[in-house]
């Protein structure tokens, strides 16, 4: 496991270093990593976004680790859209070590007065999109369909797709009130 994640990563890392370089080159903007989702009005753990109401004008932070990476602040429908600009290596390292989150750092009794007496904040980790951590299908191996070498192999085209397609797309997973 330490090893495909190392191999993980010294190709991910290989793969910024020069997707930025060729894409200037060809006069093309370096990738940009992106994250959208909706921010519920709710309290819980692993709230379904669909079955609850949203959170307008919530203010919304990327964090990875203690670096604040961007904030946005989510529109009336609970919506919001960060740009964190050029994917390079010190987001992916964290990205990858699983130390970034989604934080709200509105109040939830902002948006309905009953949950003033919640503790804590409201907070999604997050991951790459096509990226199987294993968490919810059971399976805890993280490979995919292929498994083990070929997932591995499947999983970095994905990746080095996104970015030489210009977006890194990272997406919310359900969010909890930690």
């Amino acid at each position: 496991m330490a090893t495909k994640s190392l191999l993980l990563a010294a190709l991910l890392v290989l793969a910024v270093s020069l997707a930025p370089h060729g894409a200037e080159a060809a006069g093309k903007q370096p990738p940009l990593a992106m994250i959208s989702g909706v921010v519920p009005c709710s309290a819980g753990n692993s709230i379904n976004v669909a079955a609850v109401p949203p959170f307008p004008n919530a203010a919304v932070q990327m964090v990875c680790g203690r670096d604040v990476m961007a904030s946005a602040t989510a529109d009336r429908s609970g919506t919001y859209t960060m740009n964190m600009g050029p994917a390079t290596s010190s987001l992916l390292a964290p990205l990858l070590g699983n130390q970034c989150k989604v934080v709200v750092v509105t109040p939830l009794a902002t948006c309905n007065a009953s949950l003033a007496s919640v503790t804590g904040t409201l907070t999604a980790p997050v991951q790459l999109l096509g990226i199987d951590t294993g968490s919810g299908n059971g399976s805890g191996s993280g490979s995919g369909g292929l498994g083990g070498l070929g997932g591995l192999i499947g999983l970095i085209g994905q990746i080095v797709g996104g970015l030489l397609g210009g977006i890194l797309n990272i997406i919310p997973l359900p969010f909890s009130v930690v």
